[in-house]
């Protein structure tokens, strides 16, 4: 068997570690892609992972708007007041609350006897 001139000059033990180098990265490959797989059925259903979920008085803005209830009657032409925004009292202007499924940490809950879950607290 002939090989070609650069094949021939490459030394064997080098060759074998770089053989071996490529079997060892996509090993380590297949077996990341298999953890990602199993790490997805284990997520919140609800929060889907993240831990957290919309803020559903201020529809994820942070701010919810203040109007007031009073309207002019008088037939007086003087604009009403625009309404004002403040801060959500439910998310403290973050826009999102902590998602109590699965208690902030983006994983389902196994059963009752989560150890996350101390019934004595």
């Amino acid at each position: 068997m002939h090989l070609p001139l650069q094949l021939s000059q490459v030394d064997p033990i080098v060759a074998s570690f770089s053989g071996g180098a490529v079997g060892v990265i996509s090993t380590l490959m297949v077996v990341e892609i298999n953890n990602v797989e199993q790490q997805e059925g284990k997520r919140c259903k609800y929060c889907h992972g993240t831990g957290y979920l919309a803020c559903a008085r201020c529809f994820n803005t942070g701010a919810i708007v203040v109007v007031d209830p009073i309207a002019r009657v008088d037939g007086s032409d003087c604009p009403l007041q625009l309404p004002a925004t403040e801060r959500c009292p439910n998310c403290l202007g973050a826009g999102k609350v902590m998602c109590p499924t699965c208690l902030c940490t983006g994983m389902a809950m196994a059963s009752e006897h989560d150890p996350r879950i101390d019934p004595f607290d």
